[in-house]
């Protein structure tokens, strides 16, 4: 079972992983911080370097004891922008999507949710709940999974790319490391 939004708030910072099959195929992790009214939001993606077999050297299983992005580098998963120069016993690189929504401006976040297909449903709702609910154990937060959150983060980035959330933006964006997914139409150093 994927873990939901209310496992990734009860376990601040702490990085939750999924992967999609593809071509490359990539691994995602998520982690959620939410503390004096705002709430940071890290997607991290991961592409693997693969062996002299043409096998994945980051597996599922390589991830499981990385819990922050210190983990991934003690790994051997260095920061994209290393992807040249990378040391020996690179297996993998990383870059993160960090975004930081306020409750302050939760009226403007619902605003640009309503007009971009419900981009920000999950974080709306993780943004807006109290420590009480949090913690309820038929919290509603149960309703959000993992892949729901990645879906809606996905979708926001994509959008962000090709322009189509105005600026100023109702959050903060920051790209960290070169991007290994996407980023086809914006220029990425107008995120660092």
């Amino acid at each position: 079972m994927a873990a939901t939004v209310k496992t990734l708030l009860e376990n601040p910072g702490e990085l939750y992983w999924g992967t999609r099959v593809g071509d490359p195929e990539y691994h995602y992790g998520i982690a959620l911080d939410l503390r004096d009214g705002t709430l940071a939001v890290q997607l991290v993606y991961v592409l693997t370097d693969l062996d002299d077999t043409g096998e994945a050297l980051v597996t599922p299983d390589t991830l499981m004891s990385c819990f922050t992005v210190a983990d991934l580098e003690k790994t051997g998963i260095v920061l994209s922008d290393n992807m040249d120069d990378a040391p020996d016993g690179t297996i993998g690189w990383y870059c993160i999507e960090l975004s930081v929504f306020n409750q302050d401006e939760l009226a403007a976040l619902q605003e640009s949710n309503e007009e971009h297909d419900e981009c920000l449903d999950s974080v709306i709702q993780a943004l807006s709940a109290s420590p009480e609910e949090v913690q309820a154990e038929d919290s509603f937060l149960e309703e959000y999974s993992f892949f729901d959150l990645l879906d809606e983060l996905s979708d926001l980035s994509d959008k962000i790319d090709r322009g189509e959330l105005a600026r100023p933006l109702p959050f903060q964006f920051h790209l960290i490391g070169d991007a290994l997914l996407g980023w086809q139409f914006a220029d990425e150093k107008d995120f660092r």
